[in-house]
């Protein structure tokens, strides 16, 4: 069976003859690769399966908003009030919902994610291109494009060498071409936040006001994709205060201009948001249910600690009248239930629960049955899965290494260490899972990369010292 290692040994020689050709023609190749492997996997393993959670919800909300029905919640518009049979093992514990009366085509304003994935995938389905299938196959394209990203952003932070090698990573990496064919948003998330930790870097060495706003934007848009990329922004925008050639209240001025920016591009969101809904909403209507779902007893004391049980939702929260309430009024409701849940198991959630949620993101806590809870919520493949686990494992040495080379690099540590920290304050907060690990898996990806090139040139120095001394030392034998 080919290792990980293996394939990377493999991928370094074709790389290394490409050295001619510039930098981003090489980069372009590499993502064709990748574009390959995932149409591949796209056409033989996910090609007719069903779609599971998210990715069922991001595939038919982009249809309702192609059919002029804005952001509508699609469980509820398709199934009314038997989409809790979809979740349910039992069919008596449908008398625990709300939902039993709602008709089907029933018309809710939902806000259960962030937009833009919903709205990248509503692009094939405008030009009717409607199915799953064309969704996966534009799928495979936004992770192509994320794998360019990634090379890009690794040349930024290292060199041109350490971006090819970070593309080349990429393209094979399961754990990101797994989310291209479910239709997950971590398609999306891959190439924003690859490209907002380039210019984060670039911001080091280069502060221009365009710059700057393309920071911004692309800021915007992240947030846009994963709302807590949010706490993301004020640190990856540091740089812009380290620039000494400019004044301290200009610096300062163009920090506070990011925040403007980001400000700026998420506002038609949430104005949208704001007057929908009977309570405040901002980017989503989710945090509330992930609580109830994540501080119950299933996930403090039982099989899934530090995990989610979609049934501590349950029941749904209901009006005076026992009719369905908003969106938002049921979020809220969840989300006292969670916090009240946590208050008064303070002790074991701190001992227990976020232990293992951080230790299960990072997969070090029950990984092959998080990777069996994947496939049963996500549709993941689980052979896939396990391939992707032992990659990863190979490369958690790797970017240690290219960590260790790095720190004394100015400057560019900084990019790299922010989304790995976001994310397990992230997964502290909520849950431990596999898909939340992407946004810190580009950070993976780059120091493993930094830490092959530092390998490679290590072994070729030391082939050259060996040279070196064995032709002085045949020079002495002729004396």
């Amino acid at each position: 069976m080919t290792t990980p290692i293996s394939l990377i040994r493999n991928l370094l020689p074709n790389l290394l003859t490409l050295q001619k050709k510039p930098f981003h023609f090489q980069l372009l190749l590499i993502s064709l690769f990748a574009f390959l492997v995932r149409v591949l996997y796209v056409i033989f393993v996910e090609k007719g399966d069903p779609l599971n959670g998210d990715a069922f919800y991001y595939h038919h909300a982009s249809h309702l908003l192609v059919d002029g029905l804005g952001f509508t919640e699609p469980y509820r518009y398709l199934f009314g009030g038997a989409q809790e049979l979809l979740f349910l093992e039992e069919s008596t514990r449908m008398a625990e919902t709300t939902n039993r009366h709602l008709p089907v085509g029933h018309i809710e304003p939902t806000a259960g994610h962030p937009p833009l994935w919903v709205f990248f995938l509503a692009f094939p389905v405008l030009i009717g291109l409607d199915s799953v299938f064309t969704q996966q196959i534009f799928s495979s394209l936004i992770g192509a494009v994320g794998v360019f990203a990634i090379g890009w952003a690794a040349r930024e932070v290292g060199s041109k060498k350490s971006g090819l090698i970070a593309a080349g990573i990429a393209s094979i990496y399961a754990f990101l071409w797994l989310n291209d064919g479910l239709l997950m948003s971590e398609t999306l998330v891959i190439p924003i936040v690859a490209i907002i930790v380039g210019l984060s870097a670039r911001l080091y060495n280069k502060n221009s006001l365009s710059l700057i706003v393309l920071f911004s934007v692309v800021g915007g848009l992240a947030v846009l994709t994963r709302a807590e990329l949010l706490f993301a922004i004020p640190f990856l925008a540091l740089p812009i205060l380290r620039n000494s050639s400019e004044t301290l209240k200009k610096r300062l001025v163009r920090y506070l201009l990011v925040g403007i920016i980001v400000i700026s591009v998420m506002t038609p969101w949430v104005v949208r948001n704001l007057v929908q809904f009977e309570e405040p909403v901002f980017l989503s209507n989710g945090s509330g249910i992930l609580l109830a779902q994540t501080n119950c007893d299933a996930t403090y004391f039982g099989d899934k600690q530090g995990y989610w049980e979609y049934l501590c939702a349950l029941p749904q929260p209901v009006g005076k009248d026992g009719e369905p309430t908003d969106e938002s009024v049921r979020d809220k409701e969840y989300r006292s239930r969670g916090i009240d849940y946590a208050s008064k198991h303070k002790e074991r959630l701190f001992t227990h629960a976020i232990p293992k949620r951080i230790a299960r993101l990072w997969g070090f806590y029950s990984p092959i049955e998080q990777l069996r809870a994947d496939k049963l919520v996500e549709g993941r493949n689980f052979s896939l899965s396990v391939i992707g686990l032992f990659q990863y494992y190979a490369l958690l040495p790797l970017s240690i290494l290219g960590l260790i080379k790095l720190r004394h690099k100015k400057g560019t540590l900084l990019p790299l260490m922010t989304l790995p920290i976001v994310t397990t304050l992230v997964a502290a907060i909520t849950m431990g899972t596999t898909r939340y690990r992407v946004s810190a898996e580009i950070s993976i990806i780059i120091f493993a990369a930094l830490g092959i090139q530092f390998l490679f040139e290590e072994r070729v120095r030391r082939a050259q010292i060996n040279t070196i001394q064995s032709a002085v030392s045949f020079s002495e034998v002729e004396k």
